[in-house]
C-alpha cells in the first residue's frame, strides 16, 4: 500500500514532533510525513504532499493561501471550533477534514487517509448538526451532461485536472470548463462540495 504523503504545519517544534510521532505510530493506514513547518508555510515546501495537516485554526488562512489551487491537495485541521467547516468548504481542496484536538492516532490517521481520497471528515457532533439543518434535496434545474458526469466521477476519485484530462483524452482547459459548469449546475464552489452534492443527487456513489 502506497503511504499517504503528509506535511505538518504546527506553531511549535514540540507540536510538530508530537504529530509526526502520532502519525508514525498508525499501523492500519499508511502515512508518511514528508515535511513539517511552522508559520509561515509556503506552497513549494509541501507541494509533494497529498494532505496538509494544520494544528491550529489560527494558521488556516495563511496555510490555505499556499495550498495547491487546482484542488490536488487535501487539508486536515485540528480544531474544536464548529465554524471552521464553513471556511474549509470555501477552499479549493481535494478533500478536507476537522479532527478534535484530543483525537487518538488512529482517528487522525484515518482522517488523513480519507481526505487524501477526496472525502470530507468531521466530528460526529458537527456532522449531526449539519445533517439536521440540511434542506431537502431539490431537483437540479439542469442536470450534468454525460461528459460532466464522467468528470464528476473522476473528481470523486481524487484525480487532478491533469489526470482527468489524460483519462478522458481531452485538454486541461476543457476539463476546467466542465468543472466550472458542474459547479454552476450543482450550486457549489469547490471539489469536495461537488462530490458531496453529486452523491446527494445520486449522480455518483461513494
Amino acid at each position: 500500500m502506497t503511504p499517504t504523503r503528509v506535511f505538518v504545519v504546527a506553531p511549535t517544534p514540540m507540536a510538530r514532533a508530537g504529530l509526526r510521532s502520532m502519525l508514525a505510530g498508525v499501523e492500519d493506514v499508511g502515512v508518511e510525513v514528508v515535511g513539517e513547518s511552522g508559520p509561515p508555510a509556503d506552497e513549494p515546501a509541501f507541494s509533494t504532499a497529498e494532505v496538509v495537516l494544520v494544528a491550529d485554526e489560527e494558521l488556516l488562512d495563511e496555510t490555505a493561501l499556499a495550498v495547491s489551487e487546482d484542488g490536488t491537495q487535501g487539508l486536515v485541521l485540528l480544531s474544536e471550533e464548529e465554524g471552521v467547516t464553513r471556511l474549509l468548504r470555501a477552499l479549493p481542496l481535494r478533500g478536507w477534514g476537522v479532527v478534535p484536538l484530543d483525537a487518538p492516532p488512529e482517528e487522525l490517521g484515518a482522517a488523513v487517509a480519507a481526505v487524501a481520497q477526496g472525502l470530507v471528515v468531521m466530528p460526529r457532533a458537527v456532522a449531526d448538526g449539519a445533517l439536521a439543518e440540511a434542506p431537502a434535496v431539490e431537483e437540479l434545474s439542469e442536470p450534468p451532461t454525460a461528459r460532466e458526469g464522467e468528470v464528476l466521477g473522476l473528481l470523486a476519485r481524487g484525480l487532478s485536472n491533469k489526470q482527468i484530462a489524460r483519462e478522458l483524452r481531452i485538454s486541461e482547459h476543457t476539463v476546467k470548463f466542465h468543472i466550472s459548469s458542474l459547479y454552476a449546475k450543482l450550486g457549489v464552489g469547490n471539489r469536495a462540495e461537488a462530490v458531496s452534492q453529486g452523491a446527494r443527487h445520486g449522480l455518483i456513489s461513494l
